[in-house]
């Protein structure tokens, strides 16, 4: 039987592992929120480049001249790994990694390379494959300036056919309770991958963005081919920052949840241990008593 002092020891540091744990869920759905609303605030603008996308191919006679459009022999791979620079956050990152390796294991025949986003897929693929550029410590409110850095590299080196396709790997937020691992082209652009893009930031603006964009005719100055290369690599950018996002607000729901459970799980421990230390508390009460039985019978005697 465990002593008294040790189980009230045992409680008073499953309230201190309780505390963190509710403060650490609480920090994560704040967190979670505001890349909620970044996504959506973002949602207006996507969808108004995607249909003025549209309009542009369709008064653009050959693609031939927009090296980002152009769908290349696939030889050479590079897959965007986004995962958390954190733990603490359930599978979540396993989930991509297996993801990732997954991809890998499908293309070897093909040269693949890696940028990661977070120290967890550094730190995985480290030695296993080649890995060009690391991006670390990106912050929990992510705005777009962050992230063009890592697209301009992609672009850069897709237009200089260092690769012939970008990958990316990242987790998608779908509730709270739920994020799915995505793979999505960058690149080449394609409209079937910015509209995808577009379902994912949430549905909350569509109305608003349909009224704005739908049954819109566009006069194009100098002309519509120089707007379609200035609007090319503004979708990428674009697409980047929504990976980015996606996986913070997965990554900050995932923790909430897991520390959440934490939480429970203490509370469940705490009982035990009361009941333990109730029993073990008893226990000693009915020696002591015995004790004192004991010895007012042996002096009678």
């Amino acid at each position: 039987m465990q002593s008294t002092r040790y189980i009230k020891r045992q409680i008073q540091s499953t309230k201190n592992t309780a505390k963190i744990t509710k403060a650490m869920e609480m920090v994560s759905a704040a967190k979670m929120r505001k890349s909620q609303e970044a996504a959506l605030i973002a949602r207006p603008y996507a969808e108004a480049a995607l249909k003025l996308l549209g309009n542009i191919s369709n008064s653009v006679e050959s693609k031939k001249e927009y090296p980002l459009l152009m769908e290349r022999k696939v030889e050479k791979i590079c897959l965007l790994v986004a995962t958390s620079d954190k733990g603490l956050c359930g599978g979540l990152n396993s989930t991509i990694l297996k993801e990732a390796v997954r991809i890998i294991s499908e293309n070897q025949d093909k040269e693949i390379s890696l940028i990661t986003i977070g120290k967890k897929a550094e730190k995985f693929f480290r030695g296993k494959q080649s890995v060009v550029a690391v991006f670390e410590n990106i912050g929990d409110t992510v705005e777009l300036g962050e992230t063009l850095p890592i697209s301009k590299m992609i672009m850069d080196d897709f237009l200089g056919e260092k690769y012939d396709k970008v990958i990316a790997i990242y987790t998608n937020f779908v509730s709270t309770l739920k994020q799915e691992a995505k793979v999505k082209n960058l690149l080449p652009v394609t409209e079937e991958s910015f509209k995808e893009t577009i379902d994912e930031m949430g549905k909350d603006e569509e109305g608003r963005t349909k009224k704005m964009v739908d049954e819109t005719e566009y006069l194009f100055e100098p002309s519509a081919a120089e707007v379609l290369k200035y609007l090319l690599p503004a979708l990428v950018e674009t697409q980047v920052f929504h990976v980015v996002l996606e996986s913070n607000a997965s990554e900050h729901s995932a923790r909430m949840v897991a520390m959440k459970n934490a939480t429970d799980n203490a509370k469940e421990l705490l009982e035990d241990l009361k009941l333990s230390y109730n029993y073990a508390r008893q226990q000693k009460i009915t020696q002591e008593m015995t004790e004192i039985a004991a010895g007012v019978t042996a002096q009678e005697g």
